[in-house]
């Protein structure tokens, strides 16, 4: 099967070009894509790394290639290039059935209501685990499944298994949402061609939809730990020993346990290296346990990227992934520094040692690696034993760890010069953030200015971080922005923000931002990186004309450039110092203002509301609190936890 490769629109992000593969298949074959680009390194001499791949694509290629039947199961579903796939096959008479997780369905956000309301018009029919099925927008039924806030968290597609050939039969699988940002979230996708593959897949499926028919039956569907285990766990794809589990353990304990099998996997397979990278990796749960038992009593090598809203957190909480013992001795693990989200799930087990008797070992799939992935979550996991696919993971394993140490950078997504974008969050002074897709916002810092941060360090921030801050937020909060480069093209990314000029919609105006930062004195001319000749002539002049007439900071000349305690430059409380995603149960009033949209009189609210309530037991009930309607907590959403 031909799969479409798509060349990046930057570095990383891709415009649509046929390739076809240049390797020879049996007629069982494995293939595996990343959207990040690979590491630099020779340890893995002749592997194609399959990096920098427009993963949302894979899928379309496949859907837009089938001929009798599509199953998708998936936990997140906006992204408009599916609806249109899907669409355009059901027109040309494909059977498409469609399951989903009940809360992303009924979030409230307009992405999600345009792709139900697509779906639906063209008479594709879905069941999300509360058992509610979907015919159109005003022909919905609702069912009430045991459900008990656990996530159908799976990411899988079966295509063609109607065929009568059963050499037709394709799954496609991995991490990756199919939303907006599941392509600039890092992650994987692993395409599967076996009719076994296919028929447990399809199983699972069956399971969720309530038979092997048309249209779901929610009287007989199974989600959670009401499923049964599916037939066969072990198969044999072109020569590839594969194992294939779905979570959660049920209720009778009669399915597998996933945890059980990754332990076992670790303590039978390790000689040499582990490599593992994480959305979240609880630290007391056995797998966690196992690996650091492991490089603690042995010379196995441990190495680890992990999603920074979780390693913050271990970090914070004194646990073992965030210790000092993390990154000594043959343990590396460290936060990943990545375009959005690293949204992996992945393990890969003795990938630097090819030569060894056995073959070296991938973990991939939609688990998580949590408790709640082993006990409530609707997953898949594939264990995957093969030198040369463990190489490629490897490759795309030393991207993540070189982000990660500074040593390259994660691509900027693509931003269009010359149109009006919304100010998705100010997170501080010195930077905001453009939002270049729905839910997505990316930072920006202003070329040829150094504005002072409060997020300076631990304890402290730069002298005028506080009236800075206050300043951007009245200038930028509801209004929308231009951005461009340094010549007028779209910006250069340096260290994950695009360093840019930018202009304010002011009333109908377009206001030169750098410019106002300069002249009104809550900034200085910075050197650094390029910039137009100009430009520079003319931001030196804005700066002496403000220091001249004492304008912002330059009332007091002798302290810029200087450090004082964060205290002084929060404008209410004692700011923490920022760790997304921010605890709303916790968090105290100044830290609050820190989240976007949130001023004095919503963090307030939400104080009051988490005092009278006896906190939030979810974050959806920021829904409750006056004035955060879905728009502003689509913002939110990705960046508080409770």
């Amino acid at each position: 099967m031909c799969l479409k490769r798509f060349l990046l629109l930057s570095a990383c992000f891709l415009l649509i070009v046929n390739e076809a593969h240049t390797q020879t298949y049996s007629s069982e074959w494995i293939e595996v894509y990343f959207n990040m680009p690979a590491g630099e390194t020779d340890k893995y001499p002749g592997i194609e790394s399959n990096h920098s791949w427009d993963l949302i694509g894979t899928l379309v290629s496949l859907i837009d290639s089938a001929s009798t039947s599509v199953d998708l199961c998936i936990y997140d579903l906006e992204n408009p290039r599916i609806s249109d796939a899907l669409v355009q096959a059901k027109s040309r008479g494909v059977r498409i059935r469609v399951v989903t997780d009940n809360h992303n369905r009924n979030d409230g956000y307009l992405v999600d209501e345009a792709m139900w309301l697509a779906l639906g018009n063209a008479g594709i029919i879905s069941i999300d685990d509360d058992g509610d099925i979907y015919r159109s927008a005003t022909d919905i039924t609702d069912h009430r499944l045991v459900n008990a806030g656990a996530d159908m968290h799976n990411k899988f597609a079966v295509i063609d298994k109607l065929s009568p050939s059963t050499g037709d039969d394709i799954v496609w699988t991995g991490s990756t949402n199919l939303t907006y940002t599941g392509a600039y979230n890092t992650n994987n996708v692993v395409v599967i061609k076996d009719a076994d593959v296919a028929q447990v897949y399809t199983e699972e499926f069956e399971q969720m939809w309530g038979g092997d028919v048309d249209e779901p039956d929610p009287l007989k569907s199974r989600f959670h730990k009401d499923k049964n285990d599916v037939s066969e766990h072990i198969f044999d794809v072109g020569g590839t020993r594969v194992e294939i589990y779905f979570a959660p353990v049920n209720r009778s304990d009669t399915k597998p346990s996933i945890s059980d099998r990754l332990v076992e996997l670790l303590e039978n397979e390790a000689q040499s290296d582990i490599k593992f990278q994480a959305f979240s990796i609880t630290p007391d749960i056995p797998i966690s346990k196992a690996m650091w038992s492991i490089s603690d009593t042995s010379d196995v090598t441990l190495e680890g990227v992990i999603d920074p809203g979780f390693y913050s957190r271990y970090r914070n909480a004194g646990d073992i992934w965030g210790s000092p013992e993390a990154q000594i001795g043959n343990r590396k693990i460290l936060p990943a520094r990545e375009t959005r989200k690293l949204h992996h799930k992945v393990m890969v087990i003795d990938a630097d040692n090819p030569n060894d008797e056995d073959q070296a070992v991938v973990v991939t799939g939609s688990y998580n690696f949590s408790n709640n992935a082993e006990y409530n979550n609707d997953e898949n996991l594939l264990i995957i034993f093969s030198d040369t696919i463990a190489a490629q993971y490897a490759l795309d394993f030393e991207g993540a760890m070189q982000r990660a140490e500074g040593k390259l950078e994660a691509p900027a997504p693509p931003v269009e010069v010359g149109i009006w974008h919304e100010v998705y969050a100010i997170r501080d002074g010195s930077y905001f953030e453009v939002e270049v897709m729905p839910g997505f916002g990316y930072p920006v810092r202003l070329l040829g200015v150094d504005i002072p941060s409060i997020f300076s360090g631990r304890d402290s921030a730069d002298y005028f971080a506080g009236p800075s801050a206050d300043y951007l937020r009245n200038v930028l909060e509801g209004r929308k922005v231009r951005i461009k480069g340094y010549d007028g093209t779209e910006p250069e990314s340096r260290y994950g923000a695009y360093r840019a000029y930018v202009e304010v919609d002011i009333d109908g105006e377009a206001i030169p931002l750098n410019k106002l930062i300069l002249e009104r004195g809550y900034g200085t001319y910075s050197v650094y990186y390029r910039q137009d000749p100009d430009s520079v002539e003319k931001f030196k002049k804005y700066e002496a004309t403000a220091r001249v007439n004492e304008e912002g900071m330059w009332k007091s000349p002798e302290k810029v450039g200087t450090r004082v305690p964060r205290g002084k430059e929060a404008s209410q409380g004692d700011a923490v110092e920022v760790v997304y995603p921010i605890n709303i149960n916790t968090a105290d009033q100044a830290t609050l203002e820190l989240l976007p949209g949130i001023g004095e009189t919503y963090a307030r609210r939400i104080i009051d509301y988490r005092e009278t309530n006896g906190g939030f037991k979810a974050v959806d009930e920021l829904i409750n609190i006056k004035g955060i309607g879905p728009k502003r907590f689509e913002k939110l959403r990705p960046v508080v936890t409770i």
